[in-house]
Parts: C-alpha cells; sequence; structure tokens
C-alpha cells in the first residue's frame, strides 16, 4: 500500500518540475541565438552521471571557402551545483585563426532545461559566426569552462576551482576548384546574388556631379564582396565615393546589400549609356560559378545650369600641421625640460651613442598596412585611397592595389597557393615615401603636400558638393591642419553653407591665423554677421606658436636675470606674461565647445527626431556645445535655453569629444 502510495506521488512531482522548467523555458529570451545554431540544439543531448558538460561543433564538416559556419559552444550545468556557486562562471571560447568571425554571441544564453535522473540540467550556447578564408584543416581548440565550488555552506568557506574543457573539432575547408578561378575571376563565394543599376530618374546635366549606384545584393559576406569592374564610356568623370553596406540575415544566414557608389559629371548634353556591368560569384550550393549582369542604362543628358554669379574661392592641395602645433604635440616633453633646465641649472653632457637597431626586412603587405595604419580587413580599393590621400600618384597607388588584390585571391583560394604574386616595382618607391612621411610626422616635420589633389580637381571641376565630403574626410583625419580646414570653408560657402564655411574658417584661423588664402577668403564671405567676425583672433599668432614663443622669452628673462641685464629681463618678462595671458583667454573661449547654428535649427527635449520641440534657435548663434550623443548634441543657446540639436544644424568651431 505504501508503494502504491509513493508511485503516484512521484509522478506528480516529476510533473510539477516538468511545468517549472517550461514556465521557465518561456521567460528566457532566446532571440539573441542564431537559427542556424538553434537548429544544431539535438547534437548536445545531456549528460549523464557529471554535473558539468562542455561540447563544441561546427555546423558542418566540411565547408567551401568563404562560406557560412557556425560553431557553438553548449555547456550543460546541473542546477543544484550552479545555485551553491557564488560566482558566475567563466566560459573561454575557441579562439581561432584563418577565418573571419563576423558575428557572435559571446555572452552564454539558456536555451534548454531537462531532468536527467531526478536533477535539473540548464543547456548554456554560445556561438560564433565565421567565414573560412583559406583551404585546408581548422581546428577548434577546447573551450573552457572554469567555475569555483564552496567547499561547505558556510560563507567563508574556501572555494575548490574546477575546469571543464571540451574536446577539439576540426573543420575541412575546401578551396575552389581550379577549372573555376579563371571564370570566377576574383570574385567572391556567395549565393542568390543580384547586381542593378540605380540611377536618378532625371538623367543627368552637363557639368553637374550626379551619384550613381551598383548596388549588389546577395546572401554571404558582405564585407568581402570585391567592387565590380565598370568600363565607363568617354565624355564623362567618374569619381569613386564611399561604399555602403547594409548587413542583414535571413534565419540566420548572413548577407544584404552593398552600394558601389559613383559621382559622374557628364561633359556634353546628350545620352550617356552606363556599360553592362559582369560579376561572377561561387555558388557553394550548386558548386560551379554563376555570372550576373547589370544590364545598360542610357541618361539622357540635359544642358546644365547657368553659371554661379559668383567666383570660386581659392583652395590648395595638402593637408599641413602648423610646425609649432606639431611641437607642442610630439614634443611637449622637451619643452617641459627647456622651461625646467633654467632653474636647474642642468649642463648638458656629451651622450654615448646609442646602438643603432638593426632592421630586419619585414612582409610587404604587413609593412605597407604598419605605414598606412590601415587594418588587414582593409580592401585594396581603401588602401589605394589611403595611398591618394598621402600624395601617391594614381597609376601608383592603383598598381598597389590591384598587387593587394591579387593577395586577398591567393588567400581566400580564388588563386592556387602555388601561383606566386608579383610584388610590383612601384612598391618599394612607395613604401620609401610612406617611410619618410612616417619618421617626419614623429619628428615634427614640414607640411606634406599634395594629399587633397583629387578633392581640389573636383572643387575647380565646379563639384562643390563632392569637393566638401574628400575635404571634410582630409580634415577628420588631420584635425590639426589649418589647410584642410580652410579648404573645407571655401567647399562649403560654394555649396550654400555659409554657416558651416565660417566655422571651418575660423577653426583654420586658431591654427593659421596669417595664412593670406584664408584672410582673403574670409574678407569676400560678406555674409558673416559682424559677432560672428568678431570671433576671429586679432593676435595674428597661434595658440601653440605663443606657447613657444613664450617658452623664448621664460629663457631669455631668466638668462637676462642672471646676467644681470635689468632692461632685457624686464622686457622679455612682459613679452612672456602677454603671451600667456591671450593663451589664457584663447583656451578659456575654446574650452567648452563653440558650435554655429545653421538656420532652421529647433532645440529639442530628448535626441529623437520625434521629441517634442522646445523652440526654435536663430541661425548664426553661438551656442555652447555639453556633451554628444549618436548624431545628437546637447548644447546651451546664447539665451540660457537647454537642448538637444541634430548633427546637421550646427557646424563645430573647437573641436570637442563626444
Amino acid at each position: 500500500m505504501a508503494a502504491a502510495t509513493a508511485q503516484p506521488t512521484f509522478h506528480r512531482s516529476r510533473l510539477v518540475i516538468a511545468l517549472a522548467l517550461l514556465a521557465a523555458l518561456m521567460a528566457q529570451d532566446t532571440t539573441a541565438l542564431s537559427p542556424r545554431a538553434r537548429a544544431m540544439l539535438p547534437q548536445f543531448p545531456p549528460p549523464r552521471g557529471v554535473d558539468v558538460s562542455v561540447v563544441t561543433r561546427f555546423s558542418t564538416d566540411t565547408a567551401w571557402i568563404g562560406e557560412q559556419v557556425e560553431l557553438v559552444t553548449a555547456t550543460w550545468f546541473r542546477r543544484e551545483l550552479r545555485d551553491r556557486l557564488r560566482r558566475l562562471p567563466s566560459l573561454r571560447a575557441p579562439s581561432l585563426s584563418g577565418l573571419w568571425s563576423v558575428q557572435s554571441q559571446s555572452i552564454p544564453v539558456v536555451v534548454a532545461a531537462r531532468v536527467v535522473d531526478g536533477a535539473i540540467y540548464d543547456l548554456f550556447i554560445s556561438h560564433q559566426t565565421l567565414f573560412p578564408l583559406g583551404a585546408g584543416r581548422i581546428v577548434a581548440p577546447p573551450a573552457t569552462l572554469s567555475f569555483s565550488v564552496p567547499a561547505s555552506s558556510s560563507y567563508f568557506a574556501p572555494e575548490n576551482r574546477r575546469a571543464v574543457s571540451s574536446r577539439p573539432v576540426t573543420l575541412m575547408v575546401r578551396g575552389i576548384p581550379a577549372s573555376m578561378t579563371g571564370a570566377l575571376d576574383g570574385g567572391p563565394t556567395a549565393r542568390a546574388m543580384q547586381l542593378t543599376w540605380s540611377t536618378p530618374s532625371e538623367g543627368l546635366r552637363v557639368g553637374v556631379p550626379t551619384l550613381v549606384e551598383l548596388v549588389l545584393t546577395g546572401e554571404g559576406n558582405v564585407t568581402l564582396w570585391p567592387a565590380p569592374g565598370v568600363a565607363w564610356p568617354p565624355g564623362v568623370r567618374v569619381y569613386p565615393e564611399r561604399t555602403d553596406e547594409r548587413p542583414t540575415a535571413t534565419a540566420g544566414r548572413l548577407g544584404g546589400e552593398k552600394r558601389f557608389r559613383y559621382t559622374v559629371v557628364a561633359d556634353s548634353a546628350g545620352v550617356v549609356t552606363l556599360p553592362p556591368v559582369r560579376y561572377a560569384y561561387f555558388d557553394p550550393s550548386a558548386v560551379r560559378v554563376q555570372v550576373m549582369t547589370a544590364g545598360a542604362v542610357g541618361l539622357p543628358v540635359l544642358a546644365g545650369p547657368a553659371a554661379p554669379s559668383r567666383d570660386a574661392l581659392a583652395v590648395q592641395g595638402g593637408m599641413a600641421v602648423p610646425v609649432a602645433t606639431r611641437i607642442i604635440d610630439q614634443a611637449w616633453w622637451l619643452i617641459i625640460l627647456l622651461a625646467l633646465l633654467p632653474l636647474l641649472g642642468l649642463a648638458w653632457r656629451p651622450r654615448r651613442p646609442q646602438p643603432v637597431a638593426v632592421h630586419h626586412p619585414a612582409d610587404p603587405e604587413v609593412e605597407l598596412r604598419r605605414l598606412l595604419k590601415t587594418p588587414v580587413e582593409a580592401g585594396p580599393e581603401r588602401v589605394a585611397g589611403a595611398l591618394r590621400r598621402r600624395g601617391v600618384r594614381r597609376d601608383d597607388a592603383e598598381a598597389v592595389g590591384g598587387w593587394l588584390g591579387g593577395l586577398i585571391r591567393r588567400r581566400y583560394g580564388i588563386v592556387p597557393e602555388a601561383e606566386t604574386i608579383p610584388v610590383p616595382g612601384v612598391l618599394p618607391k612607395v613604401m620609401e615615401l610612406l617611410r619618410r612621411m612616417f619618421v617626419v610626422v614623429l619628428l615634427f616635420p614640414l607640411a606634406v603636400g599634395a594629399q587633397g589633389e583629387s578633392a581640389v580637381t573636383r572643387y575647380r571641376a565646379g563639384d562643390f558638393a563632392g569637393a566638401m565630403r574628400e575635404f571634410e574626410a582630409l580634415a577628420r583625419q588631420v584635425p590639426q591642419s589649418g589647410e584642410a580646414w580652410r579648404n573645407v570653408g571655401a567647399a562649403r560657402a560654394m555649396s550654400g553653407d555659409d554657416v558651416g564655411a565660417a566655422a571651418a574658417w575660423l577653426r583654420a584661423f586658431a591654427l593659421v591665423p596669417r595664412d593670406p588664402i584664408l584672410r582673403e577668403a574670409w574678407r569676400q564671405e560678406t555674409l558673416v554677421p559682424a559677432d560672428v567676425r568678431a570671433l576671429a583672433p586679432t593676435v595674428p599668432a597661434s595658440r601653440d606658436e605663443l606657447l613657444l614663443l613664450a617658452l623664448v622669452a621664460w629663457i631669455v628673462a631668466m638668462w637676462a636675470v642672471r646676467g644681470r641685464h635689468r632692461n632685457a629681463a624686464v622686457a622679455a618678462g612682459a613679452l612672456l606674461l602677454g603671451c600667456l595671458a591671450v593663451v589664457l583667454l584663447r583656451f578659456g573661449q575654446g574650452m567648452p565647445g563653440r558650435a554655429l547654428i545653421r538656420p532652421g535649427a529647433q532645440l529639442r527635449v530628448s535626441p529623437h527626431p520625434s521629441a517634442p520641440v522646445l523652440g526654435d534657435i536663430a541661425a548664426w548663434s553661438l551656442a555652447t556645445l555639453q556633451r554628444g550623443g549618436t548624431g545628437w548634441w546637447l548644447i546651451e543657446a546664447p539665451d540660457g535655453r537647454r537642448g538637444w540639436i541634430g548633427d546637421a544644424s550646427l557646424a563645430a568651431i573647437d573641436p570637442v569629444a563626444r
């Protein structure tokens, strides 16, 4: 009778436990888990006879180069043991090389719970989405779970460290068949790709820059999709623009859209036919090379608008940083030492010659990326653009970009490993130029010219909007270049943004106040209000130049005091105090962060376009930047009001970190 009574009680307890597990799982947030990783859950059955188990698996045993693969680490943890832990366990996922990691769930999530022999086990999952970059055998090292178990229920009881590791797993990566590499022509590994032209419905106008796009969509690693080759027709000037990527995921399979943008300027009226563009890719599902073509598109070219009434402002290429600014930034320690020498009475002593380090030749690609400061994932187009911005000729930059493209194709298995990629003859010359620039930057050199050649060309051709984008990119790259901000101001003024032009010129004045081109542009801009013109410095010296002049005055004053030259000491002391006073005044003016307000700006309660409006702000108002968010700034208006404003509604004068 007792046994008969215990049996229903046992089943009822099992039912209660099952209902509790169901409620717990319904409350879990498993939306972060990829559907492809979730489909692998049946491959991880709960353990028996152990408290903790760790298992790692690839979503497939074999894959093609560039094909998406999931690496899932599953941890079964007995709940009774986990509840006893004082600290959360730590999981070290496998660290792999030779694969491109696009997406990962680094923090394990609970996705299931099971009852095994009367004990509850929770399943924790972490996963990585990977793309193999080369053919061969890839071994994922063990994943390790570390945790500490208290020796007893007492709070002061010691803890016993434990670690559980998974077994290593292997992925075999197959290279693209040699019979297909010729037809592939450097294309990516992807699925269901489409390529189309995106053009303006109104066509083109003579001399007016117009944006056209090649839109590439499909499934795969969007970042690794190379740019298609386009044979542009005669009679147009083409300027490549920034590439836009929009990754998406469908049922856990990554893909998306990549837009290759070009600014096209037609030279004469008529019809311009955008050529058909061929694009090949390897489809791992069909194990064949698929070729798609964007059809030719004819665009009418209408007569251009009348020439603008105002003359174009002068611009010059270059991104020179003033010598004084370089000294202050790079050799501040030397300035402090020189300032202390008169007080400490230090004497120069001969120094022993330092041993010269022997330079061992490095990998050309690694050395090139180190000098350019570009990441390893930067494509050939980005590297070629970085070379152009550093003054390298277009032909040399394109040759280096083509060489990098060959290396990437071989690394991804599109070119056989045995085939060597010859180093272009211009590479040593380019590397030597970059090394000289690198050393010169460390030693606060003179100006580096020819940085904005492409932007200047577009500006002089009348493409003021395109030149403005390039000048702004150069100014962001070297924010201490007065010439860069001067050119930004000229391009903004010719594009109709007078407020932005004034802000850029005021920033340039702080760096190169005696620049003749800058002063002439400032004089010609008659729309700037008088209160904004008053912000330009009256003393024709930058803050860094005044600091160096104050240092010289300090050294001369101390020398004069020691030599009992009273008049010289008084004159040097007065110069020192005057320089320091101007420096402190300018530092105080720019400390809060100032910005000019563009027309149509509105203050909002919060950083969102749908947030309530606090009121309008008059154009040309001088606002103070408080703090920044993504695309928004919290500002204080001249009348004391505080609120949020979009980036496009203001033009910053002083550099302020968000």
